[in-house]
């Protein structure tokens, strides 16, 4: 293990986890680009590598979160099947349909389009919603909310992601709740989310024609994640006490577009 190499991935990597466990995300979305760039040769295993630091991310922020009232159990459990159900899919999605190439290509134009979504958002001024619309909570809400978490375990499955790119407008427009609490919401979804897409690519280890046998890079799990846990922990403790959300948001859409360009820039 090299050990500059090490050293600039926890540097990284507790950035991140700094800012994302303030947005409800689990940082997946530049886990997987650092690792793709710092080593780790393929996206087999710099995913799953991401599902477990996507944990810490979320777990840091969901204790954090908790303290102040802004996580909804309920609802977590109301909404978090199909998100189990959709991390499944897409994990054998990338195992058995992307190349490396393809799923380059496929997580830069998911972030591009993405980003496009937050810069509208962020210029309309939609993220200062602070309470909870009660009047949105209704059962054809939830059903359908609850079927649109398949996507957001889809992208966590696929792309190492926590899937809370799409978790937080869910929770905020389609069911009302405040932004906050959408956030640390959201993060209480990723933790089983993401468990059950590792446990997915571990399956698929099982199962191929050589036998079981753990890659080496999956030594970075026990090395990162406590690093996470800590960068995501001092992150939102921070964040909750002097951040306001558009102020995050902007942050989080210039790290987005600067994790797709890296992308396309090493497909060209």
């Amino acid at each position: 293990m090299d050990l500059l190499i090490l050293t600039i991935q926890a540097v990284l990597i507790f950035a991140v986890a700094f800012i994302y466990a303030n947005l409800g995300l689990g940082g997946g979305l530049l886990f997987v680009p650092i690792l793709l760039s710092t080593g780790v040769a393929s996206k087999d295993v710099a995913v799953p590598i991401s599902l477990t630091l996507t944990i810490a991310t979320a777990a840091s922020s969901v204790i954090n979160h908790h303290r102040l009232g802004l996580v909804d159990f309920r609802l977590g459990r109301l909404l978090v099947a199909g998100a189990l159900f959709g991390a499944v899919v897409g994990t054998f999605f990338t195992l058995l349909v992307l190349d490396e190439k393809t799923f380059k290509a496929f997580f830069a134009g998911v972030l591009l389009l993405f980003g496009a979504y937050m810069v509208l958002d962020w210029t309309r001024n939609r993220r200062s919603i602070d309470e909870d619309d009660d009047s949105k909570l209704t059962r054809p809400r939830l059903i359908a909310t609850a079927g649109a978490t398949a996507g957001s375990g889809f992208l966590s499955g696929s792309m190492g992601i926590g899937g809370g790119l799409l978790n937080v407008p869910l929770l905020v427009y389609v069911l009302g709740r405040k932004t906050r609490k959408a956030i640390g919401t959201s993060s209480l979804l990723i933790i089983p989310t993401a468990a059950v897409g590792f446990v997915a690519y571990l399956a698929g280890l099982a199962f191929r024609p050589t036998g079981f046998a753990v890659p080496d890079a999956y030594v970075l799990i026990p090395v990162l994640m406590p690093i996470v846990f800590v960068g995501a922990y001092v992150g939102s403790r921070w964040g909750l006490a002097t951040l306001k959300t558009r102020s995050v948001a902007l942050i989080f859409i210039i790290v987005l577009f600067i994790a797709a360009v890296k992308l396309l820039i090493d497909l060209l």
